[in-house]
């Protein structure tokens, strides 16, 4: 009996290129969850049951695409989506964590015992290339789940690297089916450390889906050294279980190698440039799902990322402890800070289930309630350090969902009052785990709960009041309004009631546009 010249074993499942098609013809899997599982079993049987290392290979080249889109359609499920993700959304991050890892170690395995086969010569270089792309879109998909990448995962991709470098492969070009242009080993590390460094858990789904795919194209332009100038530069260790990060000049360590973004940066300042002449981004080729504005915001965003010098902070962080109460959503926050139940007075016949009950019963409504003193839903965060204008904070245990850039309220111990603050970035310790970190930003001066609604005699406008803030009140600071989403229209004039008085105001401009919240500027009409 002849056994297979890759691993001693029964009859492989799949024997060759034509059993692979007839696979992937009789399965014709259309849901992507059943499509990870079918796959995964099929990647566990040919490691059971190996064929001959190159047709292994051959196979596994076979199947990238159609695991690719099933991969495609998982990542839509949780990328970009408030954490601690929801019980749906953990489970298909981790339906498309088990098929990363699932092509790692079939890669990894053919790397081992075929790397010297006669037979697998002529395609050396797309199994390396193949190693070190599955390990990256691992850790690709970590940071669109933003969880944290374990320090396992980024020892593999750094020694996958250095493999490759030391077989003098990194920057040999390997033709990919995908489109015109040919690949490399270090184009592929570089992808993942740029996107890395670009500080994914900061940034919007769609900030996050553009970066990941001009990082993509744009990863030929960076370059690595063992050596940098005289101010030292962005680096990796490939002896390291972190990403990349800046380094001094003169660092020891031979495993040090420096990344040269120079040629990246010229690149995106031209682009900047074109944008602000009138260049669209379709013709810049950043995409034409790409607004302009939002575009030349977050290439500016990626230019500070992948800039050696780092910058000194305004307002410099911090070590602190302590615990920190915070609340989310919109009617939390204004009852934290109002101390009162919202009442939107929209008219003397709209009564609550219970106001109902309590004339049926008692042929009036109960005033104990109105009276009792408010209970605000707060949780409790650690403060890990804090500056002048934020605050990086720790959650262990079940609380709300958070989103990027969604309004919340903190109040540090022994503080009087709440302040309004957005979540400026968000990361997960894992789908297993309950522990959350997040870093808020705090908007200026003390805010002041009001009601807003459209303003009455205007056509179209008037019915309920709602919940929104006045800020700062405070001299020497223009007054802003916090609104929900989609309540600002330039030059929409409302009603604006705060504490005893009321106002008409006309909005101005948008400063800020948050998940749930938008901050403006305001004019006051009159006041009564």
């Amino acid at each position: 009996m002849q056994h297979s010249d890759f691993l001693p074993a029964s009859r492989p499942i799949l024997a060759d290129l034509a059993s692979c098609d007839r696979w992937l013809t009789r399965e014709r899997i259309t849901d992507s969850d059943r499509a990870c599982a079918a796959f995964i079993g099929l990647l566990d049987q040919l490691e059971d049951a190996p064929p001959s290392a190159l047709v292994c290979a051959q196979i596994m080249e076979r199947l990238r695409k159609p695991m690719r889109v099933a991969l495609e359609e998982q990542s839509r499920r949780y990328a970009g989506k408030p954490l601690p993700l929801a019980p749906a959304e953990a489970s298909a991050f981790l339906r498309s964590r088990d098929l990363w890892l699932a092509q790692i170690r079939a890669w990894r395995r053919l790397m081992r015992t075929g790397w010297n086969k006669p037979a697998l010569a002529p395609v050396r270089s797309r199994l390396a290339l193949r190693t070190l792309e599955c390990i990256a879109g691992l850790i690709m998909e970590y940071l669109a789940a933003r969880q944290c990448v374990s320090a396992e995962h980024w020892c593999w991709l750094h020694q996958a690297y250095e493999f490759v470098e030391k077989e003098d492969m990194a920057e040999t070009e390997i033709a990919n089916e995908d489109n015109a242009n040919s690949l490399t080993c270090m184009a592929i590390y570089m992808r993942v450390l740029l996107l890395q460094l670009a500080n994914p858990a900061a940034l919007s789904q769609r900030e996050f889906e553009w970066s990941r795919r001009w990082s993509a194209r744009w990863a030929g332009k960076a370059r690595l050294w063992r050596s940098a100038a005289d101010g030292g530069g962005l680096a990796v260790d490939f002896a390291s279980d972190v990403g990349a990060q800046w380094v001094a000049a003169g660092t020891p360590g031979g495993a040090l190698r420096f990344i040269d973004c120079e040629e990246l940066r010229r690149s995106i300042r031209s682009r900047i440039r074109k944008l602000e002449a009138g260049a669209t981004p379709e013709e810049l080729h950043l995409g034409k799902d790409c607004p302009p504005f939002a575009a030349r915001e977050l290439l500016n965003t990626l230019l500070h990322c992948w800039n050696d010098a780092p910058k000194v902070r305004q307002f410099p962080r911090r070590a602190s402890s302590g615990q920190i109460e915070l609340v989310a959503s919109f009617a939390e926050i204004h009852r934290a800070i109002a101390g009162t139940t919202f009442d939107n007075d929209v008219s003397p016949w709209n009564y609550t289930r219970q106001q109902v009950e309590q004339i049926h019963l008692f042929h009036k409504i109960a005033t104990a309630l109105a009276t009792q003193k408010c209970e605000v839903k707060a949780e409790r965060w650690e403060t890990l350090d804090e500056s002048a204008n934020g605050f990086r904070l720790q959650r262990s245990g079940a609380g709300a969902r958070l989103a990027h850039r969604q309004l919340v309220a903190l109040r540090p111990r022994g503080a009087g009052q709440y302040i309004l603050c957005d979540v400026r970035w968000l990361n997960q310790n894992g789908v297993e785990s309950d522990r959350l970190e997040m870093g808020a930003k705090a908007m200026p001066g003390l805010p002041q709960a009001c009601a807003l609604r459209g303003a009455t005699g205007v056509p179209g406008n008037g019915g309920a009041w709602t919940q929104a803030f006045v800020l700062p009140l405070s001299k020497g600071l223009a007054p802003n309004l916090v609104v929900p989403i989609g309540w600002y229209q330039h030059g929409r004039e409302l009603d604006l009631k705060l504490q005893d008085e009321q106002f008409r105001v006309r909005l101005d401009e948008v400063i800020e546009r948050g998940n749930d919240y938008q901050r403006v500027g305001f004019t006051a009409i009159s006041g009564g």
